[in-house]
């Protein structure tokens, strides 16, 4: 079986591997990958399908509503700094904010390895080169709104009923919910097809070689 490499050439993509994300690029949605991400977070396990599929819809129209607002384009306050060591990490991530500090730390190798994995794929008209770095930015742009004054509106949009007694509901939040939106605000804000999430799974998938199966959900539309 062939293979691709990826990155700085230690990462080989099995000619399987690609197809399995080509087919998964095809056969879902944003809304759907989503929901698949709301699955894996704790709090969410015993959750319907239906109702993550809800929430994923409603938060990511939260995440592009916020982008259309022409308060949420003036930039954050946080300082960037790079490192290249990210891979290195038992959970590669892109970005890691600071907000004690104000700082978000950027990953290049990651960044690079997703390029690479984009490239790989045929992706360039989902995300162009050099989309990656802003959307993750942009990604933290969307937590600094959503945790200074725009987090009340994110939770009453994707809360779901917890406890009902007679007429009174008790109300839940959804956890991951404010990653989906950030996903989304940043899709908006770059005019990019596909949501960021879709290359977030491509490039962990590449990695450990394995591509995640998604649910199909009935009541998405």
């Amino acid at each position: 079986m062939s293979a691709r490499t990826a990155g700085s050439g230690s990462l080989r993509i099995s000619d399987r591997t690609l197809a399995e994300l080509r087919a998964l690029e095809r056969s879902t949605t944003d809304v759907r990958l989503g929901a698949h991400l709301l699955r894996g977070t704790p709090t969410n396990e015993s959750r319907t399908e239906p109702m993550l599929v809800r929430v994923s819809r409603r938060a990511q129209e939260h995440g592009r509503a916020l982008a259309a607002d022409p308060a949420s384009a003036a930039p954050g306050p946080s300082v960037v700094r790079e490192h290249d060591d990210g891979l290195l990490s038992p959970s590669p991530a892109i970005a890691r904010v600071h907000p004690r500090l104000g700082r978000i730390d950027l990953f290049t190798d990651v960044i690079v390895h997703c390029e690479a994995v984009i490239e790989a794929l045929g992706w360039r008209g989902l995300f162009p080169e050099g989309c990656i770095r802003e959307a993750a930015l942009l990604h933290e742009r969307a937590h600094e709104l959503i945790v200074h004054g725009r987090g009340r509106e994110l939770r009453r949009a994707t809360a779901v009923p917890a406890l009902r007694l007679g007429r009174h509901v008790r109300w839940a939040h959804i956890a991951g919910a404010d990653e989906l939106a950030a996903h989304a605000f940043a899709q908006a804000r770059l005019g990019l097809p596909r949501s960021p999430i879709l290359a977030a799974l491509a490039a962990d998938g590449a990695l450990r070689g394995s591509v995640p199966t998604i649910r199909p959900s009935l009541e998405e539309e």
